[in-house]
């Protein structure tokens, strides 16, 4: 039998096939299976920034009523098994490796990418655990996202911003109608009002579809910290309603307790230490104004660690930081799309910024903990972000992780981070 460390690695070696857009192969695979997605009943989750959160609440949200919830979501920011949860818990390592072991072989005929193996896995240990309802965050997309495939009886729609042009379209009207497709013909959409363009393209879709669209419910409160988090949360508030098919109080209930005890690691994400350390996964224009604005409200003085995909607008958003930090430390993403911390650093001097650089994360963490006062903010990428706060919690520079953030010490590397 493969070990964890093997499985993983081997799947993470199929991320060199970088994304294929399409069904076929998402269709083989779960033929193969056995068609586990039929096992549960599904809400999708679908736009560009907010749908992890959102995924996360929903999915509290069925567990407070009783539901067996799976959840899905993606890119992971600890460890890949966090991308699997039912009811919480992580997939077991175990779970990983006898997935990999029995189904490698289909796997590699039909040429399956890193993400639909993993959406795949999802699907399978859904059924193997008892799953009643799953949450399931897009990926790409959402006319031929591989979740797609698990036939959603309700969609929530968290709005858009530019992002993948080349495969998605132009424009946030194009961007909004491949999102909202992934809604089946005659389910649920939950979206809120949008610019008029973006409407356009939604009030299509619910034409078309002969969907059923549903509004957020405000006054619902929120989860998480930050003005955009009250939104998704009464998107969520409003699909939990819909879907579940329990009265309104009980759904009420269950979404206040659940806006209660969830913690979303990486989220405008305060933790104590010395300095302090916000860690914001901001990744595009519209998270990373979101993130300054919740910095606006904390009257802090912050230095800076900072590192961007260079697939992603990392000029704009090194821009739009350059006035608000004292001082900022450029690093590179462990990933293959990775712009250099040389590269950043160039341009935050060019903006004239005070700025320094360090390849490795940890060091770069190490000098913005050295240069900073009151508050040092962790930004730029999911691949930044989850190196960085493994660091901080091997280093001892925050508190230790808790309740289901702890599951990462259950891994066999612990606290280093993924290969």
């Amino acid at each position: 039998m493969t070990s964890y460390a093997e499985a993983r690695d081997w799947l993470f070696s199929r991320r060199r096939l970088g994304m294929r857009y399409g069904l076929d192969r998402m269709t083989g695979l779960l033929d193969a299976l056995g068609n586990p997605q039929k096992s549960f009943r599904t809400i999708h989750v679908v736009g560009t920034n907010g749908k992890g959160s959102t995924t996360a609440l929903l999915s509290r949200t069925a567990e407070e009523l009783g539901f067996v919830t799976g959840r899905t979501t993606s890119p992971h920011l600890l460890d890949y098994r966090e991308r699997i949860a039912v009811d919480g818990r992580w997939i077991p390592t175990e779970s990983v490796t006898r997935f990999v072991d029995g189904h490698r072989g289909i796997i590699e005929a039909v040429e399956a990418t890193f993400f639909e193996i993993t959406t795949a896995m999802a699907a399978w240990h859904f059924r193997e655990t008892g799953v009643e309802w799953a949450v399931a965050e897009a990926g790409l997309g959402g006319r031929l996202d591989a979740t797609r495939k698990f036939g959603g009886e309700c969609t929530v729609f968290t709005g858009v911003d530019i992002e993948h042009r080349r495969i998605l379209g132009s424009t946030r009207s194009a961007i909004a109608a491949e999102k909202v497709a992934i809604a089946g013909p005659g389910t649920i959409l939950v979206a809120a009002r949008q610019h008029h363009r973006v409407e356009e393209a939604v009030s299509r879709a619910v034409e078309t579809m002969q969907l059923e669209r549903a509004f957020p419910l405000p006054g619902g409160g929120s989860a998480l910290p930050g003005e955009h988090q009250v939104r998704n949360a009464a998107l969520a508030r409003a699909a939990a309603r819909l879907a579940f098919g329990r009265r309104e109080e009980e759904v009420d209930s269950a979404f206040t307790r659940a806006c209660r005890s969830l913690r979303w690691p990486g989220r405008l994400d305060m933790r104590r230490g010395c300095p302090d350390v916000l860690f914001d996964v901001a990744h595009n224009p519209q998270s990373m104004s979101r993130l300054l604005e919740h910095l606006g409200t904390l009257g802090r003085r912050a230095t800076a660690v900072a590192g961007f995909l260079e697939d992603k607008p990392w000029r704009r958003m090194a821009a739009m930081i350059s006035s608000t930090f004292d001082v900022i430390v450029a690093t590179t993403p462990v990933s293959e799309r990775m712009l250099p911390a040389s590269r950043l650093k160039d341009e935050f001097a060019r903006l004239g910024v005070r700025t320094t650089a360090c390849d490795s994360i940890e060091d770069a963490v190490a000098e913005g903990r050295r240069l900073a006062g009151d508050l040092l903010v962790v930004t730029g990428s999911f691949y930044v972000v989850g190196e960085a706060m493994l660091a901080c919690w091997r280093r001892g520079w925050i508190e230790p992780p808790e309740g289901e953030e702890a599951q990462v010490l259950d891994s066999p590397g612990g606290l280093e981070p993924e290969p």
